[in-house]
Formats: C-alpha cells, sequence, structure tokens
C-alpha cells in the first residue's frame, strides 16, 4: 500500500480524476475523509483540491485533503446552501461578452464581492469586443479607476489574446462568467490544445448555451493550471455580513469613515458621506444601487 499526493482536476459523480505528476488517476474515496485544520463549512470535495491517495496496485482511493489556500464559493441555486465552484485558486478571470449576452453589471458586482471575501484576485475580462464596446466603455471606467485589472480581448480575432496569457504561468485561475460570454472560445485560444467545445447564443433569447458541464482543472503547457467552469446565470453570495460587504466596495470602504454614524449603513442614515458621494457622482450609482441590493441580501 502506498500514499501519494495529487491534485484532483474534474469530478464524475462517484469517480475523481487526480493528478499526481504526470500521471493521471481515476480513484473513489473514502465517506470519512481526514481534512487538514478540520473540515471547512462545505466538506465535499471539488477540482483544485490536494489530496492524499491510498494505492493499492492500479486502484486509488482519496483518504485526506489538504487545507484549502482558497475557495470561491457561492449560495447554490434555489437553495440555501453554500456550493464551491473551485479550490486553491490564485486569481479569477471574470469574462463578460462586450455585447451579446448583454454584460450585466450587478452579476459582475456579485463576483469581485465573492473574489474580494476568498482572497482571491479578480480580472475583468470583456470578451468578444469584435461585436464593439459601447455597452461596456460607459462603466469599465469605473472599475479601472478603482484599481481592478480590466482585460479587453477578442476570442475570435486573438486581440488582447498577449494579454491574457501573461496572467496565467505558474498561478491556478479560474475562468467564470455568464453562459455564452466566450470562456471556453478563450481558454482554446489560450493553448489549442484543449479543443473544448464551444456553443453560440440560444435563438431569439440572447443568452449562453453552456457548453462546459462540470468544471475541471487543466495544465497550461507554460505552467500553471486553468479551471474552466459552466456558464454562470446568477451568483448568490455566501456567509457575507454588513461590515464584509463594505469592506468589498473600495469607493464605499473609502467614505465611510466620513459619515456621521460609525455605524452608517449607508442607506437611510442622515449625514451618510457615502450618499453625498454618489448625489455628487464621485461613487457609481449603478455600483451603490449593487451595493444595497445585496446588503437587503444579508440581512
Amino acid at each position: 500500500m502506498e500514499l501519494i499526493e495529487g491534485t484532483i482536476i474534474a469530478i464524475h459523480g462517484g469517480l475523481i480524476r487526480v493528478r499526481t505528476g504526470e500521471t493521471i488517476q481515476l480513484v473513489s474515496s473514502r465517506r470519512r475523509l481526514n481534512w487538514e485544520g478540520g473540515a471547512p463549512e462545505v466538506s465535499r470535495l471539488v477540482v483544485g483540491d490536494v489530496v492524499s491517495l491510498e494505492m493499492t496496485g492500479s486502484d486509488g482511493v482519496v483518504v485526506a485533503v489538504r487545507s484549502r489556500k482558497t475557495s470561491l464559493l457561492r449560495r447554490a441555486a434555489s437553495s440555501r446552501r453554500p456550493q464551491v465552484l473551485a479550490a486553491n485558486i490564485d486569481q479569477a478571470l471574470l469574462v463578460f461578452a462586450a455585447r451579446y449576452p448583454e454584460p450585466k453589471q450587478g452579476l459582475l458586482d456579485r463576483f469581485l464581492v465573492a473574489c474580494h471575501h476568498a482572497g482571491i484576485e479578480p480580472v475583468i475580462t470583456i470578451n468578444k469586443i469584435d461585436q464593439g464596446t459601447d455597452a461596456v466603455e460607459s462603466w469599465l471606467p469605473t472599475y479601472e479607476n478603482l484599481g481592478y485589472a480590466v482585460q479587453r480581448v477578442s476570442a475570435q480575432t486573438a486581440w488582447g489574446l498577449g494579454g491574457i496569457k501573461r496572467l496565467l504561468p505558474n498561478r491556478t485561475t479560474l475562468f467564470c462568467g455568464p453562459s455564452g460570454s466566450g470562456k471556453s472560445s478563450l481558454l482554446n485560444r489560450v493553448y489549442p490544445g484543449f479543443r473544448l467545445a464551444v456553443g453560440s447564443l440560444s435563438d431569439g433569447s440572447g443568452k449562453g448555451r453552456h457548453t462546459t458541464t462540470r468544471a475541471e482543472l487543466m495544465p497550461l503547457p507554460f505552467g500553471g493550471f486553468v479551471i474552466d467552469t459552466p456558464g454562470l446565470r446568477e451568483f448568490g453570495l455566501w456567509d457575507l455580513d454588513s461590515q464584509s460587504l463594505q469592506a468589498a466596495f473600495p469607493e464605499i470602504e473609502a467614505n465611510r469613515n466620513a459619515c456621521r454614524f460609525p455605524n452608517c449603513s449607508h442607506v437611510h442614515e442622515p449625514d451618510c458621506a457615502v450618499r453625498t458621494a454618489v448625489q455628487e457622482r464621485a461613487i457609481s450609482s449603478a455600483r451603490y444601487h449593487s451595493y444595497c441590493t445585496l446588503l437587503e441580501e444579508t440581512s
């Protein structure tokens, strides 16, 4: 019997694909696992988990899991339970189309808050700029001025692809975003060897079709890993209180000490510096609306 370490690259029901060095093992898992440092809130194996395998010949079973450096959580759709998208991520490329499907600023803000809460570096990635960028250029500078990294790229023409490639070596990068934003097309451009299935927009609705059906971690030939994820049309936040939410909006965090009340919610209190900044257009009204919507969800 031998004990070896590997990284989960995909999960297929009760079977788990684990990368150990240059070898891929298809293994099962013990029902009771040894979680280093204690079981996390979501104690289900996910892509990116570093695990210990107990090997008997060519048969293996997951017996232990290393502590997660990071994990990106959301509230599962139609549920009050948390769902982990992936573990041990260094950065997340938040991929939105420039025009179709319509890029929704509120969904982007949810991703950014989740990344801040998880300690994952976000990169706002606007794909399909060959469609034209009028729909996004009215608000993208707001994020750039707040210090967020923004990449404009076209998987169709390869414009801006160099900027994406320079972000990836020796890091584990999650590609996530709404269906139809072109995540798989972009990954195929990054490395054609992936040969990921690519879909088109649904007729009439303008919404993307799911082409990626499960998260999968894939090695890059120049070092590092990427994780492709199914498209997300909604993203409920998990385990977020009002103080954590304020900290995830840098423009609100920068103004909150000037409010009359130290525990100001920035919604209804008098002499609120944040609402004054919104009225004076120093804070984006769309960003403030996102904050108020998310604050209501935390209560």
